[in-house]
């Protein structure tokens, strides 16, 4: 599984040849919008178009799942639950790596309901930013209470962005985790080794 983020909540996972892209934004938003082939997209407004815009990411052959329900399409096992505030979250499974995405959440922590509809994960997608979605305090309290092998912070403040929007950096002191930035993940489920969690920042891609 190769993971690549676009900027706000927008990641392009791929496994193999299938294409998963998350939260598409059109480029109201001042980010370049993104572009090209997707299988499989996941909306977690279907409302915004900070997060709907998937018209440019492929066809009629193009699956679209933007709210809560149960998703099996092409291989993969996508179950989307009530996030609030209009937000749908969702539990991915792709090559037996358990995905929790939370798109455009906003809440102070997540209830029973949310973590039951979410189940076991592996790889924790959380918005860190504040103001319309989760800030890094709240963000870091959704870590303690899911426990993933590995969190990545998305949403946050970067260059050309119109969203104010906190930086990531706010959310690694509250994690005390000082990793670096790096252009993708690449990871196998062997590799996800048990042992804490490790928060990995992701630099976007065009």
């Amino acid at each position: 599984m190769v993971i690549t983020w676009y900027g706000l909540s927008s990641f392009k996972i791929a496994s193999g040849s299938l294409t998963l892209i998350t939260d598409p934004f059109s480029a109201s938003v001042g980010l370049l919008a993104p572009r090209g082939g997707a299988d499989i997209v996941v909306v977690s407004n279907r409302e915004n178009p900070a997060y709907n815009n998937a018209t440019p990411l492929g066809d009629e052959k193009t699956f679209v799942a933007d709210g809560a329900g149960e998703y099996d399409v092409k291989g993969l096992f996508i179950h989307g639950g009530i996030g609030g505030n209009g937000a749908t979250i969702y539990a991915i499974r792709m090559e037996d790596i358990r995905l929790g995405f939370l798109g455009a959440l906003k809440t102070k922590e997540l209830t029973e309901a949310q973590l039951a509809d979410l189940g076991e994960v592996d790889i924790l997608f959380v918005p860190v930013g504040g103001h319309t979605v989760c800030d890094a305090e709240e963000a870091s309290k959704i870590v303690s209470q899911v426990e993933p092998t590995i969190v990545i912070p998305m949403h946050f403040a970067q260059k050309g962005l119109k969203m104010q929007l906190d930086k990531v950096e706010t959310f690694q002191k509250e994690m005390s985790s000082k990793t670096e930035p790096q252009d993708k993940l690449t990871i196998k489920r062997s590799e996800l080794a048990p042992d804490g969690t490790k928060v990995i920042v992701l630099n976007p891609q065009r």
